[in-house]
């Protein structure tokens, strides 16, 4: 129960930040909030399995497991737009 209320409450404080951050960029940084969004929420599922492993060992896979399609779908987010930016800035 500690685990599901840590990772709501966490989940909680991404998505609000997440919301004020996608509310004052620009149109163009849109796509760098989501993607942040998601690499802070891998670090939140990978904090949680080390705070929590102990305490809900059969739920080890489940929070290495989500840490790791966050950080991919992180990675996948971001491409596209860090090849924008090189595309319009140069280097």
């Amino acid at each position: 129960m500690r685990a599901i209320q840590f990772l709501f409450r966490a989940t909680l404080g991404v998505v609000v930040m997440g919301a004020i951050a996608w509310w004052l960029a620009g149109s163009f940084f849109h796509i760098p909030v989501l993607g942040t969004g998601l690499a802070v929420e891998a670090v939140v599922f990978w904090v949680c399995g080390l705070l929590y492993t102990e305490d809900y060992p059969h739920h080890m896979a489940t929070f290495a497991g989500m840490t790791v399609i966050f950080g991919l779908l992180s990675i996948a987010v971001m491409l596209p737009f860090a090849r924008q930016f090189v595309m319009l800035h140069g280097t």
